[in-house]
């Protein structure tokens, strides 16, 4: 089985015990929108607002060298479902709701890169999706000066000296929508909050199929951008190294000889626990973020979608016995709000961050080298 190297709190994988030649599901946060990339969509017509702090997230499937991505597929049995709490960002220019070969020049325009979309591995005529870390040819950069958000919790720039934009060269194919029609309306400038198809596919007919454009053979499904929960449950099909041969693997209930897979069901939420470096969506969609973890001296704590005018919210440190060493308000915001903590001073060891958010306590653990 091939090894990925995940970096924490960038992208994150779950793996079940591979079967044949699917070998997971890898979603990876690509991108977090900042000021200068909401008022360039509100600019330009964007139906639903590109919120500040919106995370763009990208879907591969992982697959065994030499195995093709089918299709993405629904029926009675396996609904094919993709949601958010809120709605999808679709970019109002040039986003599409199914790839279907946009020109490079075209895509780097505006907010195309960040647009809501299904696809059997393309993002641009002649370029593939394949996962930032595995960017070898830097960025294709944007005609607007958007989308250049350094924000480290999406790791790698998409834009700027350093960038590496997910993209690399390669033959993508145009996919074959059966079975669905309006269920794609929310991928094109039309308020909702939910695909499902229970009867349809998006399909890789040509070619019996599509491959990932690395070694990697990661196949990239689809991105999808949303200021909210972002979740779904999917079932593929995808052909062996037999000719003529494929296998099915769904979310849950399996049937036959379909093969279930866990990290076919996904959800961005996580409920809170003390585990190193998780996120969790707070009421009103705020997300936390504290990095880098482990510590040499400074923890970054960033809250995305923040908004409390009281002041009366609170951030402790505490070490294992229970002493707390630092407490402050968190202060009064309306967006993104960050704090620096200094813990140069402390001594190596772990040590709990608790923020007290309204009515919510979130507790981290955080390791000081």
């Amino acid at each position: 089985m091939k090894k990925i190297t995940l970096l924490a709190s960038l992208f994150f994988a779950i793996y079940s015990h591979a079967q044949n030649g699917l070998e997971g599901i890898v979603v990876e946060k690509y991108y977090v929108s900042d000021a200068a990339d909401s008022t360039d969509a509100d600019a330009n017509g964007a139906v639903y607002p590109l919120h500040v702090g919106s995370v763009t997230y990208r879907v591969y499937a992982d697959l065994l060298p030499g195995y093709n991505f089918i299709m993405s597929l629904g029926n009675q049995n396996h609904p094919f479902k993709v949601s958010t709490t809120t709605a999808f960002y679709n970019d109002p220019n040039y986003g599409v709701s199914v790839y279907n070969g946009t020109s490079v020049n075209n895509t780097k325009k505006n907010t195309q890169l960040i647009d809501s979309y299904f696809t059997v591995g393309g993002v641009a005529a002649g370029l593939m999706g394949v996962l930032k870390t595995e960017d070898t040819d830097g960025y294709i950069g944007n005609n607007q000066g958007v989308l250049a958000n350094a924000d480290a919790t999406a790791g790698i720039p998409i834009n700027g000296v350093g960038a590496q934009d997910g993209l690399l060269p390669g033959t993508p194919i145009v996919p074959n929508v059966l079975g669905i029609t309006s269920e794609l309306d929310i991928f094109d400038q039309t308020a909702g909050n939910t695909f499902q198809t229970n009867n349809g596919s998006i399909a890789a007919l040509a070619l019996g199929g599509a491959q990932g454009a690395t070694e990697s053979n990661m196949v990239l499904l689809g991105q999808f951008t949303t200021d909210g929960i972002f979740s779904f449950e999917w079932n593929l099909q995808i052909g062996t190294l037999t000719p003529g041969e494929s296998q099915i693997y769904v979310a849950s209930n399996p049937v036959g000889a379909e093969i279930q897979d866990s990290s076919l069901i996904y959800t961005s939420y996580v409920e809170p626990d003390t585990t190193a470096g998780i996120k969790e969506f707070l009421p009103e969609n705020a997300e936390v973020a504290m990095f880098p973890n482990p510590t040499n001296d400074k923890l970054n704590i960033t809250i995305y979608n923040y908004n409390s005018a009281n002041n009366q919210d609170t951030y402790t440190v505490s070490s294992l016995s229970g002493q707390i060493l630092e407490q402050n308000k968190l202060g009064s915001c309306v967006g993104k709000l960050s704090k620096t903590l200094d813990m140069s001073s402390y001594e190596t060891g772990v040590y709990f961050i608790t923020l007290k958010i309204g009515d919510r306590q979130i507790v981290r653990q955080v390791i000081k080298n």
